[in-house]
């Protein structure tokens, strides 16, 4: 018994919910609340209406019956007029003969007659002379049409037009959609990926020897000059729409090759962060920023039968010398684990400090 009633309640919970979520959407699509949005964009829109233009009389309707019920009508045109009068400081005039109306009309003289039924039209809308006449008698400056419309997605269209009783002049017009559909202007990211190609100088402290096959003493410490070759790729995004600062990620391989070739050589894969920044106005041609700083933190560990991992930093500049194509220059940074140990036990161990330039290219 217990069981079936969590059960009924649970299901009277869904029902309310939904319930919930059926009447905000259907307040949301609501005449009331779409003129509401529209309202909004009339109190920035009305501000550029003419000057010499300060009594108007709505004088046209225009929509369809099978998409707006006389009600909803009402209370658009209504809220129409209060938005004139607040906005644009008019005088908002409702003569009767220039009330729009779907009645019949029957126009004649002795030689014609004509039968009008017209949605959303007056008396005074088919004839002219009588427009300007009710115009002359009520003082009004500016008739306003109005066109109403239900549009999916944009929900509802108001376009307003004014226009001058003597001439039937078209002196102001303007279209309000109460959601309009806006299309988001793509920004580029940026040339987000890049490939390197370095070439650096390293210079090894010591190079402490097992055996002997390469000195007579088994204990000697050797500076040796070391050459390090790069290539890495780098994911990168912009931190701002002007682009000027990025972050990335950076993965690839580094070459070391002592200058004696028979001595040694290292192969280590690379892992880091980059963050770069401009530091040079924006250059129009290349779409990019001639200058840029960059700092790059790094783990290089080796893929072959070394042991050790290298952990540094390298601070440099960025020259970008075309849309493509740039040069890096760069120092390098040893935090930790500058000592490596070879597959024969001899040991590397790295000058804190060295340097390098690389060839950037971005696409």
């Amino acid at each position: 018994m217990k069981i079936i009633r969590v059960e009924v309640f649970i299901v009277l919970c869904l029902m309310f919910m939904g319930s919930l979520v059926v009447q905000a959407q259907s307040h949301r699509d609501g005449v009331p609340y779409l003129m509401g949005q529209i309202s909004e964009q009339m109190n920035d829109e009305l501000s550029d209406l003419p000057v010499s233009i300060r009594r108007v009389a709505v004088y046209k309707l225009n929509y369809s019956s099978m998409r707006f019920s006389e009600q909803e009508v009402e209370f658009i045109r209504g809220e129409v007029e209060a938005n004139l009068r607040e906005f644009a400081g008019l005088t908002v005039l409702s003569p009767p003969e220039l009330e729009p109306n779907d009645k019949m009309k029957i126009l004649g003289n002795d030689s014609t007659l004509q039968i009008l039924n017209i949605q959303g039209r007056s008396l005074a809308d088919v004839s002219p002379e009588y427009l300007a006449q009710i115009s002359n008698q009520y003082a009004v400056q500016g008739l306003v049409e109005l066109t109403l419309q239900k549009r999916n997605p944009e929900g509802l269209v108001i376009s307003v037009r004014m226009i001058s009783p003597e001439s039937r002049e078209i002196i102001w017009s303007k279209s309000f959609i109460s959601q309009p559909f806006i299309v988001k202007e793509e920004i580029d990211p940026g040339k987000i990926h890049m490939l390197h190609f370095g070439v650096g100088s390293r210079q090894t402290e010591s190079l402490f020897r097992a055996d002997t096959s390469f000195s007579s003493n088994p204990d000697t410490s050797i500076q040796v000059n070391a050459i390090s070759f790069e290539v890495t790729y780098t994911f990168r995004q912009s931190l701002n729409e002007e682009k000027s600062a990025y972050i990335g990620f950076t993965g690839g391989l580094n070459i070391l090759r002592a200058t004696d070739a028979s001595q040694f050589d290292v192969n280590l894969m690379q892992l880091g962060a980059t963050y770069y920044q401009a530091l040079s106005k924006k250059n129009e041609d290349i779409d990019d920023y001639r200058l840029k700083f960059f700092v790059n933190a790094n783990v290089q560990f080796a893929i072959d039968n070394t042991k050790g991992q290298v952990f540094s930093t390298r601070p440099g500049l960025v020259l970008n010398l075309s849309n493509n194509l740039g040069l890096s220059f760069y120092s390098s940074f040893i935090l930790s684990g500058e000592t490596l140990t070879l597959e024969n036990n001899n040991r590397i161990t790295y000058d804190k400090i060295g340097y390098g330039v690389q060839a950037v290219v971005r696409f």
